[in-house]
């Protein structure tokens, strides 16, 4: 998509967490091993809290950094192809931690893409600090999967 609002693009960034949130609770629903099952579920908690996170951003945001248009084409397919996606229940913590790197670093990629491409200073800073946050939240995935793997 091309000349989209970054309030628009937040609210997709929110669909792709509540997409992320469902894919985790499927796949532990679906899990086998009890260790791989709690970290599904704390992937499906950092998700839904990155989603309530970003959406108290939105509604206390500047109208000023809302209504910033953003110059980006960026493919729009993350929340369908996370329904779509299909795996083994045979998943080990390391599937899962690849799996969780994977999409997160492509929302992390979004949202650089957003940053650069925003017309203002002001906009670029406030989507910089958005992707801080997600390379955070990244980091405590990375961390918490050692835990998991030695209970």
């Amino acid at each position: 998509m091309r000349f989209k609002p970054i309030k628009d693009f937040l609210a997709y960034i929110e669909e792709c967490h509540i997409a992320l949130a469902d894919l985790y609770t499927r796949l532990s629903l679906e899990a086998n091993d009890e260790k791989v099952k709690l970290l599904l579920d704390f992937l499906r908690n950092k998700e839904q809290l990155s989603y309530q996170h970003l959406h108290e951003y939105a509604q206390q945001a500047p109208t000023s950094i809302l209504e910033t248009w953003l110059d980006n084409v960026f493919d729009q397919s993350f929340p369908m192809r996370c329904q779509q996606m299909q795996l083994q229940p045979e998943l080990s913590i390391d599937d899962v931690v690849a799996l969780a790197m994977k999409l997160d670093t492509q929302l992390i990629e979004l949202l650089q893409n957003a940053a650069h491409s925003a017309a203002t200073v002001e906009a670029e800073v406030a989507l910089e600090n958005l992707t801080d946050q997600e390379e955070e939240a990244l980091h405590r995935v990375i961390m918490a999967s050692n835990e998991f793997e030695y209970m």
